[in-house]
């Protein structure tokens, strides 16, 4: 069974207010020739569907255009599973009407049964070619909640006396188990999909580059805003850290979602993320996005192939003093004068004196083919040129509401871009504006 494995879209993102419209839809065009081209017969989209639980209209269209160009392929098998940032409300909603055109939503595991996520892959003439166990993401009371309903196995076991670790792998247990059943004396492949952090990732590091981690430590001052892109908002709970031992090692495929470049879990060929195929945050920008082209039989290790994603917009992060940053940008103007493309920046000063770098750097950006997004001056240097009073002077460039996100962060020792800030500024972004208007009232 040929299949393409891709996951994370984010429909609808703006990072940094960027229209990405246009690059979403060049890459379903090209996606939809790949599998057209490979002669998959299923695609799978292991999560993070959409960017937020509530996406633009514009963002559902695209992603019910892109759904229904399928319909005259070969790919007569579509999953779609919830991710962290779905609802999957919305995602099962429609549910209904997409199942008549075989496109399996399993937006989340709420008022489902075990058996519910164990779905049957048929090719054009209505053979069933392959089974799969489509997991969404779960947090931590939805799947206690789930056995609760659902019952264990295992009699005399309550699920408070069991670890969400405990089962999360007995889900998957069971789905697989519902699947061998469902498969009988069948030659066909079992395939799984996740949405979730797993434990022992490999992959980044081949791109030569430094790694999440690494980046992630970056202390820095960003004008406007103080954030650091991390790609991934975290999952809240004990299943962001899951061993590869929870997948049956009888799957023949885990198609997994939720970290953005293409990855193995502890070297295991059979478990993979696709990674997302555009860039979500600056420190993502060094890394080559793929979806994977998967051809998977029964009791064999699947054949595996990365498919680069072209990239209609370019994403740049750079480091170092301020020569440097000239020299980069300068650099970049002239690959851009041969090689035109949409392109923006982000830039970080890490060494020499401190200085504000939207006039340091002035010539190099004004009138040029890229956008420059972002300045941020490191905390080192910040530190090392005492030069904290004199941010000060820039502040005026922060909203009211600038800060109170900020402060969320900062109390919540989270980046400004991350869900629980998020979350907690929604929620009562309301009663700030409120009590401001009071304030000013009073005064």
């Amino acid at each position: 069974m040929k299949f393409i494995h891709t996951a994370d879209w984010h429909l609808g993102n703006t990072m940094h207010d960027i229209d990405r419209t246009e690059e979403t839809g060049a890459f379903f065009d090209w996606l939809k020739c790949e599998i057209e081209s490979a002669g998959a017969q299923a695609l799978v989209i292991a999560g993070d569907i959409f960017d937020v639980v509530n996406p633009s209209n514009i963002a559902k269209t695209q992603y019910y255009r892109f759904l229904a160009s399928l319909l005259n392929t070969r790919c007569t098998n579509v999953i779609v599973v919830g991710g962290n940032h779905d609802s999957g409300t919305l995602l099962d909603a429609p549910a209904g009407i997409l199942d008549a055109l075989n496109i399996k939503v399993v937006g989340s595991i709420n008022n489902r049964k075990v058996e519910d996520l164990v779905i049957e892959l048929k090719d054009g003439g209505g053979d069933v070619i392959g089974i799969c166990c489509a997991v969404p993401f779960m947090r931590n009371l939805e799947l206690e909640q789930f056995y609760k309903a659902n019952g264990l196995r295992e009699s005399g076991e309550s699920a408070d006396a069991v670890s969400d670790e405990d089962l999360l792998k007995r889900l998957y247990a069971d789905a697989y188990r519902c699947a061998l059943e469902l498969r009988g004396d069948r030659d066909i492949p079992i395939i799984a999909t996740g949405h979730l952090y797993a434990a022992k990732l490999s992959g980044r590091e081949n791109d030569g580059q430094e790694s999440g981690a690494e980046i992630a430590n970056v202390e820095n001052v960003a004008l406007p805003g103080n954030s650091v892109d991390d790609g991934v908002r975290e999952v809240i709970g004990t299943l962001g850290n899951v061993d590869v031992s929870t997948f049956p090692d009888g799957l023949d495929y885990v198609a997994l979602g939720h970290i953005h470049y293409t990855s193995m879990v502890a070297k295991n060929p059979k478990v993979r993320y696709s990674g997302s195929p555009f860039v979500m945050g600056f420190d993502e920008s060094y890394c080559k996005r793929y979806v994977l082209g998967v051809d998977a039989q029964a009791n064999v290790p699947p054949t595996v192939e990365k498919i680069l994603v072209p990239q209609t917009m370019r994403f740049e992060q750079f480091k170092g003093s301020v020569e440097s940053l000239k020299r980069d940008l300068r650099n970049l103007e002239k690959e851009l004068l041969q090689n035109p493309v949409e392109t923006y920046v982000d830039l970080l000063l890490t060494s020499g004196d401190f200085v504000s770098l939207n006039e340091a750097l002035e010539a190099e950006e004004s009138g040029k083919h890229f956008v420059v997004k972002r300045h941020r001056i490191s905390r080192d240097v910040l530190r090392s040129a005492n030069a904290f009073d004199e941010c000060v002077e820039s502040t005026t460039q922060y909203t009211k509401e600038d800060y109170f996100r900020m402060l969320i962060a900062s109390n919540a020792e989270e980046s400004d871009d991350s869900e629980v800030v998020k979350s907690q500024y929604d929620k009562f972004i309301g009663l700030f504006n409120e009590a401001v208007a009071k304030a000013h009232e009073n005064a």
